[in-house]
């Protein structure tokens, strides 16, 4: 999980110049490493990622990277059941991921302002709450 000074870290560098260093940036790719080498889709039974492309890059990206994430080989290997769907609209709507686990229940991001870290975070301590063999980065 994340410290506190990491958390106001990514509050204060949000909006940071993208043609300057961001110190944020080493501290994410490393949490994001971490979790990206873990996630697996076990307890998952669907998934379904909509975006609309046209509402712009800075609101579909983390949806995107999400979508590419779970839709790797090596993620699929671990659940090939599990279907993964995705819509593409053309409504300005806000983009979002609905995951649903085997056991019926439902895990839904709104992620517009959302990092793929935290989609990815939260993701995954639900995951290892559903199956005891998910195991969480330290």
């Amino acid at each position: 999980m994340a410290s506190s000074a990491e958390k106001a870290a990514r509050i204060f560098f949000r909006n940071w110049p993208s043609n300057v260093y961001n110190p944020l940036t080493r501290v994410v790719n490393k949490d994001l490493s971490k979790y990206s080498r873990g996630v697996t889709l076990k307890p998952t039974a669907k998934i379904l990622v909509e975006f609309d492309p046209w509402l712009g890059p800075e609101k579909t990206i983390s949806c995107r990277n999400t979508l590419r994430k779970f839709s790797s080989q090596k993620v699929q290997k671990t659940n090939p059941k599990c279907q993964i769907t995705t819509k593409v609209k053309n409504d300005r709507s806000e983009p979002i991921i609905d995951i649903e686990y085997m056991d019926g229940e439902r895990l839904i991001f709104k992620s517009a302002n959302l990092h793929e870290l935290e989609i990815l975070e939260r993701y995954m301590k639900k995951a290892a709450e559903k199956d005891p063999e998910v195991k969480l980065p330290e």
